[in-house]
């Protein structure tokens, strides 16, 4: 039998070398090579969110990016060899790492440390970019021939969890869903190997386990039969594409095909059309990202939520910015069209209503910035709230508290729920209306000392 080394794939029958993801093991001992991509919670365990996904810490993070850097490197080294890799395809998992980068703000009592972090995933180990949407369904479209006994062999417990986009046809489809529009198993040719995914086994159930806390006899038949169809699926393959390695003589001019210069030249083109792509993906992203930003105004807090309002109060016309002299830092600085000058403080809350402590905030605010020097009239107030941030918005209690609402009624500061702030940037994003945009920040300074109430949005 040949050396099969599995990655997080729990396979428990003899034979079978099973390593952990954050294990950095080699893989030049083996002849095949299974992976399971679907993270251990045991191993790397999250303990926040950032943006409505998971997000690990540093320590964790750093751990997650060495193992992925390892297992890249290693499976680059072991197809080049000629050898294949089967990857079970689990769900695309989206996440945050800290990057270990931290950006300071303020100084003092109002000092903020913002720890800066990267978008990943759980596929990153692979040597190839390739896009995956998650997507569950059973049926399916036998595409190839050699995939079929796999399909024959689990009908009651194979899915697929994922499907493939393959725009650029780098994968050879196996299987395809049922309205044959999607590849949710494929082979992609890769150096000298193949890199194989396969729809989602999985390798052990809890009705699977004796007395004795071992595989009874019908978990062990049930992966023998897994890895009897890797090993069908492999021999297919090495039969397909085994071939005499390329001479170096080979490339002397006498032996120069035309028609394959010329394939090498379009080849050439359509990298370069390639490339500009991807920079305006790139351009794309950015922009994307800039009017995602809106998102921050539900469930936000920090500075998240300090730069989003930035960009709604941008969208309804005033100049705002944050504002830092090395003494005194301000969330915002909000000048109007219309020549009202305001400071803005931002608050997102857990579990409760903004209360009193974020209000006397903003109120030293107003006054520290009313005794700079070339400050000649006190700004107008501006509170904005996003309470019970992680929870519904139909669900969401009091905005503020009691003693916050009379506060701002005493000292005539507007309250903004920045729930009610998106609503009103998404129409203006969509619909061109300088008329209400107006009517917003009139309704914003009317309504000083209270909870702002903004005009009806226009029917679409």
């Amino acid at each position: 039998m040949k050396d099969i080394i599995s990655i997080n794939y729990d396979l428990l029958i003899d034979d079978i070398d099973v390593k952990d993801f954050e294990s950095k093991h080699s893989l030049s001992d083996a002849d095949i090579v299974l992976f399971n991509p679907k993270i251990d919670e045991y191993s790397f365990s999250s303990e926040s969110t950032y943006r409505g996904k998971k997000s690990f810490s540093l320590n964790t993070s750093t751990h997650y990016i060495e193992s992925t850097k390892h297992w890249n490197k290693e499976i680059i080294s072991f197809l080049e060899s000629g050898k294949n890799v089967f990857i079970f395809l689990y769900d695309k998992e989206e996440f945050y790492l800290d990057s270990g980068k931290r950006q300071t703000s303020g100084t003092g009592r109002n000092q903020k440390v913002t720890h800066l972090v990267d978008e990943f995933h759980n596929y990153k180990f692979l040597p190839i970019k390739i896009e995956l949407h998650n997507s569950e369904g059973k049926k399916v479209f036998i595409k190839n021939k050699f995939i079929k006994p796999l399909i024959n062999d689990f009908p009651d417990t194979y899915k697929y969890k994922v499907y493939i986009d393959s725009n650029d046809n780098i994968i050879e489809p196996l299987i395809l869903n049922r309205t044959k529009d999607k590849i949710v198993s494929g082979v992609i040719k890769y150096k000298n190997g193949n890199i194989i995914f396969l729809p989602y086994i999985e390798p052990i159930y809890d009705d699977f386990y004796n007395d004795e806390d071992e595989l009874d006899e019908k978990g062990i038949i049930h992966q023998k039969k897994i890895i009897s169809n890797i090993l069908e699926i492999d021999k297919s393959l090495i039969e397909i594409t085994e071939k005499s390695p390329r001479p170096n003589w080979i490339d002397d001019q006498r032996f120069l095909l035309k028609n394959v210069l010329k394939v090498e030249k379009e080849i050439r083109t359509k990298l370069e059309i390639i490339k500009e792509i991807e920079k305006k993906i790139s351009e794309l992203n950015v922009i994307k990202s800039k009017e995602e930003i809106l998102l921050d105004l539900i469930f936000e807090t920090g500075k998240p939520l300090e730069n989003a309002v930035i960009r709604a109060l941008e969208i309804l016309g005033y100049n705002a910015e944050n504002f830092d002299n090395g003494v005194l830092e301000l969330d915002q600085v909000i000048l109007s069209p219309e020549g009202n000058r305001y400071i803005g403080e931002c608050e997102g809350k857990e579990n409760k209503s903004v209360d009193i402590s974020k209000f006397r905030q903003l109120q030293d605010a107003l006054n520290e910035d009313f005794q700079r020097e070339e400050i000649e009239e006190k700004a107008f107030g501006l509170l904005f709230g996003n309470p019970f941030r992680n929870i519904e918005l139909d669900e969401r209690k009091d905005f503020f508290t009691t003693k916050c609402i009379k506060g701002a009624e005493r000292e005539k500061i507007g309250l903004i729920k920045t729930i009610d702030l998106f609503f009103i940037c998404k129409y203006l994003t969509e619909h061109k209306n300088e008329n209400f945009k107006k009517k917003c920040r009139q309704s914003i300074h009317n309504g000083l000392g209270g909870i702002i109430e903004f005009p009806t949005i226009p029917e679409k």
